[in-house]
């Protein structure tokens, strides 16, 4: 991403399909870190990826881009949040991080590539009770996080429209044993309620071809 499309997007003071904003703070800040993480995997399962900006504060529908302070910036370390996207993300997550600036102040960029082989399922969960002191999940161990065609935000996969684009993007890389595999773990998770949602091999329709002729 070059500075100019970076000031682009943040003069548009508005999210994308390829954009999810997140707010100003510290690595070792939980919930924040939690929050970026589930962006990440929703970004991994978009055509084409996307990118996660960190300092930017959300007000309902209005953002308001303020940077990171020094002190903040500074525990934005690459190989310690590419630890914390790992322990989330199944398989793991490709992506390039990068501190940009706006109007002198500045900010994190991670750019996620979409996944290369399966969609990207959360391996574990993440709560957080202290704005509202209950038990608050943030993420779910199984979920699928996936970018609406609604509204731009990131969320499990809402209806059999996110699901079908999901699939076929991966119908589309031509990986069919890779696809069966990822639709058994969303079958494990609960994303697809039948074993009959993934088609039978070769192998499996012979084997039932040669049950009938007995």
């Amino acid at each position: 991403m070059t500075d100019e499309e970076f000031a682009a997007i943040l003069a548009q003071r508005r999210e994308a399909p390829a954009t999810e904003f997140k707010g100003p703070g510290r690595l070792d800040d939980g919930r924040l870190v939690a929050q970026v993480v589930k962006a990440v995997l929703g970004m991994s399962n978009r055509s084409g990826g996307g990118n996660v900006i960190i300092g930017v504060i959300a007000n309902e529908s209005t953002f308001n881009p303020v940077g990171l302070s020094g002190e903040e910036l500074s525990t934005w370390v690459y190989d310690h949040v590419a630890d914390h996207i790992a322990r989330y993300a199944d398989p793991s997550v490709s992506f390039e991080m990068d501190v940009k600036e706006y109007n002198d102040a500045r900010y994190i960029v991670i750019q996620v590539e979409e996944f290369s082989d399966i969609p990207v399922l959360c391996k574990r969960a993440y709560s957080d009770d202290r704005q509202t002191g209950a038990n608050r999940e943030v993420l779910r161990a199984g979920a699928c996080y996936v970018r609406t065609r609604r509204k731009p935000e990131t969320t499990e996969i809402p209806t059999q429209t996110e699901m079908r684009d999901l699939l076929d993007l991966a119908i589309n890389k031509g990986i069919d044993r890779s696809l069966r595999q990822f639709l058994e773990r969303a079958r494990q998770a609960g994303l697809i309620e039948y074993r009959t949602a993934i088609p039978p091999t070769d192998q499996e329709l012979f084997n039932e071809q040669i049950g009938d002729l007995q």
